[in-house]
């Protein structure tokens, strides 16, 4: 039986687990479509859009073809896009749900793939930086899953039983399904990044809930 009191630690995923990624994206192209405005003098911001709309996977590639530069300022404009503060934001929802599990379990803490500065830069927009962090880039890019950050997890928060909450079957949960956790994944709402079909049942879940706040019901 799920149960979230003060002997649980409660990790959780980070993009389209406490956010949609895809905002992410939405802010890293309008970072960029103003940096091309400054330096380039041309608003592409709208072919940028219908380019991703149109399936296109490398959308910066695309506008330095268009802007008719060198192929080797798409890596200034990755990296720019990588090291911008996004404009996300937590839902009121989330907030909410994230403030009573502060309160009723032992501790939270994120776990989460990506480059430690993108992340960090993320959980800083959402009002999260004060959470212990799990990032893959800090850890000798050891992505899920590899259970190594869950084992150090449950190193610094012994005595807990454990939690983590994710979004991605793919990868989220086949490590902390191997140690014991239980794990509740998040249903995609039809705005995720990645999939949740096709996946071997093995990497599934103990549990999926409809909405994040839907953990309140397992507070105690």
């Amino acid at each position: 039986m799920f149960r979230i009191d003060k002997k649980t630690c409660v990790v959780l995923d980070l993009d389209d687990t406490l956010y949609p990624e895809a905002a992410y994206v939405e802010s890293g192209i309008n970072h960029v479509s103003q940096l091309v405005i400054s330096l380039y003098g041309q608003d592409l911001l709208a072919e940028m859009k219908l380019w991703r709309e149109q399936g296109e996977t490398d959308f910066l590639g695309r506008l330095v073809q268009h802007l008719r530069l060198e192929m080797s300022v798409k890596e200034s404009l990755l990296w720019a896009y990588r090291l911008h503060m996004p404009c996300i934001k937590l839902s009121e929802d989330v907030r909410t749900t994230l403030c009573k599990l502060q309160e009723k379990s032992a501790a939270l803490a994120i776990l989460t793939d990506g480059r430690s500065i993108s992340q960090r830069l993320k959980l800083k927009a959402l009002g999260l930086a004060h959470l212990p962090a799990y990032i893959s880039e800090e850890w000798a890019g050891r992505s899920k899953p590899d259970p190594l950050r869950f084992h150090q997890v449950m190193q610094d928060f012994l005595g807990c039983t454990f939690i983590y909450v994710a979004d991605n079957p793919k990868k989220d949960f086949l490590a902390p399904n191997q140690l014991g956790w239980q794990t509740i994944g998040v249903r995609d709402a039809g705005q995720n990044i990645h999939t949740q079909c096709k996946v071997d049942p093995v990497c599934h879940p103990g549990l999926w809930i409809d909405r994040f706040s839907d953990l309140e019901d397992f507070i105690c």
